[in-house]
């Protein structure tokens, strides 16, 4: 099954055990519709795979700045604080419904990067950087990593069904 992001716990709430969750999209009325979510806990930094859980989602809130969720199980706050910044990742067909010309980040994974009909590389993820959002490119000729800014100044045409990204200017490669 394919999991996305959706959002990250950034706090507790209250004395029941409900979680404080900043949506990845901004949007939260999708929130209201979990089931279960899957956390992703942040890795400790010797972990190669931080680990992941499976939580039966009891009640969602959802609030004008953030949602709040109570999982079962999680019935204090010292229970729901060591879940503190784990990502939450639903079914694909449970994240936030995309718009016309929308598309999920994960999407652009293994995606080539083409410069005038060549590929470059291959986008291997998409990081958070000072100034936004960064593709982590493992560039084709020589294997290096190199990250480009997503930004329309760099970034043409996204074609997610042929998994293909237009780079628009080759010297940020340099």
């Amino acid at each position: 099954m394919d999991w996305l992001i959706t959002g990250r716990i950034r706090g507790t709430f209250g004395l029941e055990g409900f979680l404080k969750i900043e949506s990845c999209s901004g949007e939260y009325e999708h929130f209201l519709n979990f089931k279960e979510i899957k956390l992703q806990l942040p890795s400790k930094g010797t972990e190669t795979q931080p680990p992941e859980l499976f939580y039966q989602v009891e009640e969602c809130v959802v609030r004008n700045a953030d949602a709040l969720l109570k999982l079962r199980g999680i019935d204090s706050p010292e229970a729901a604080k060591k879940l503190h910044g784990a990502d939450i990742l639903v079914p694909r067909d449970m994240a936030c419904p995309l718009e016309r010309g929308e598309f999920y980040i994960n999407d652009l994974c293994n995606s080539d990067l083409v410069y005038k009909g060549n590929s470059v590389g291959t986008i291997a993820d998409v990081v958070e950087g000072g100034g936004g959002l960064l593709l982590e490119v493992s560039e084709a000729a020589t294997g290096r990593t190199v990250y480009i800014p997503f930004r329309s100044q760099f970034i043409g045409k996204i074609n997610i069904p042929a998994k293909q990204v237009e780079l628009m200017h080759r010297w940020i490669l340099e």
